[in-house]
């Protein structure tokens, strides 16, 4: 390669590190604010396409659906388009593209078919996280649901296995892992080294803790950066502004009460989790509500220390708070190139 060409385009800094992206659409919060999908859109692609460029993967906990809330084919087809590109002969030829982790907990990703695999391979590696990898021993695993019998009530064995599983699938895409790849050399995992989270629910999630809190929660505890839009809605826009409003109350999304009151399943989650062993390290759920919550009340003084955002207390808390897509964008790729050394590109 061309040292001038990977000198301007690359960082052998940022190569192999993994960005997780924590987005979830609401509709109704958006169109509130005057936003809509393509804005979120926007606003992925033009986060996610230089980080790419510099040979940085991403990570992204979705689906395989195609749903207005699912960014997994979003990605997927913007890699597609950067690595077509990068093949084609101009000056970003020899760019090392990055790629997709899809981590898919148990036992969503029995959904994804070998042939759907086998489409997006040159994108895309599956990261499977099975009941085993969550902490199961043989005795405690729930058989698999029959997707023939969609009015099926769920066991609670089920229940409690899934909301494990999607516990632990956070908190192992923070570290690096050895993936097995049958009749070949394991492949080695990067670890996420930073998450962007906007959106996402605050009830009718299926976990101990709605997602995009839980997966704060995990980044916080390793003290590595979270950038947190907090102008877009969801559960980013509780956690933020419970932030930068340091006079506030606790809010009662980020308590055990509110949603055993209002969130479907919780409540026999939380009876499940003294029923069943809980396979360590994951927390009792309200600790981790209060572990969560700890971190808010120590953010509310220093926010770019305790995000760890590489950006000042003011940047920090307009990230928390702005509806600019541009200002976004700006401000995130300024906290990577100070956090994880990102060279500064075009947007």
């Amino acid at each position: 390669m061309n040292p001038q060409i990977s000198s301007r385009y690359r960082s052998r800094a940022i190569a192999d590190n993994v960005i997780g992206l924590c987005i979830g659409y609401q509709r109704e919060n958006l169109l509130a604010r005057g936003l809509g999908l393509e804005h979120l859109r926007e606003m992925l692609l033009r986060l996610a396409r230089p980080l790419l460029r510099q040979g940085a993967s991403l990570a992204y906990g979705g689906g395989w659906k195609e749903t207005e809330d699912n960014f997994t084919y979003e990605l997927l087809r913007l890699i597609s388009t950067e690595q077509e590109d990068n093949s084609l002969g101009g000056p970003d030829t020899n760019l090392r593209i990055g790629r997709l982790y899809d981590h898919s907990a148990w036992p969503y990703y029995l959904e994804i078919t070998p042939r759907l695999e086998a489409q997006w391979i040159n994108c895309c590696r599956i990261v499977r996280v099975t009941q085993r990898d969550a902490g199961f021993n043989d005795d405690e695993l729930s058989p698999k649901p029959d997707p023939t019998d969609a009015a099926a009530k769920p066991t609670d064995r089920l229940l409690f296995n899934r909301a494990v599983a999607l516990s632990a699938m956070r908190r192992r895409m923070l570290e690096p892992m050895n993936l097995d790849i049958p009749e070949a050399p394991p492949e080695f995992i990067p670890a996420v080294v930073a998450r962007v989270a906007l959106g996402g629910k605050v009830q009718g999630f299926t976990g101990f803790l709605p997602g995009i809190l839980e997966e704060a929660l995990t980044i916080l505890e390793r003290n590595r950066p979270l950038y947190l839009l907090g102008g877009f809605g969801g559960a980013a826009e509780v956690l933020a502004q419970a932030i930068v409003n340091p006079a506030a109350n606790r809010p009662p999304e980020l308590t055990v009460a509110w949603h055993e009151q209002n969130t479907a399943d919780f409540k026999q989650l939380l009876q499940l989790s003294e029923q069943f062993r809980l396979p360590p390290p994951l927390p009792a759920i309200p600790a981790a509500f209060d572990q969560l919550w700890q971190f808010v009340e120590a953010a509310r003084n220093t926010p770019a220390a305790v995000l760890n955002t590489g950006l000042t207390d003011g940047e920090t808390r307009e990230l928390l708070t702005t509806r600019d897509v541009g200002a976004v964008v700006r401000l995130v790729r300024a906290g990577l190139t100070n956090q994880r050394q990102l060279p500064s590109l075009a947007a």
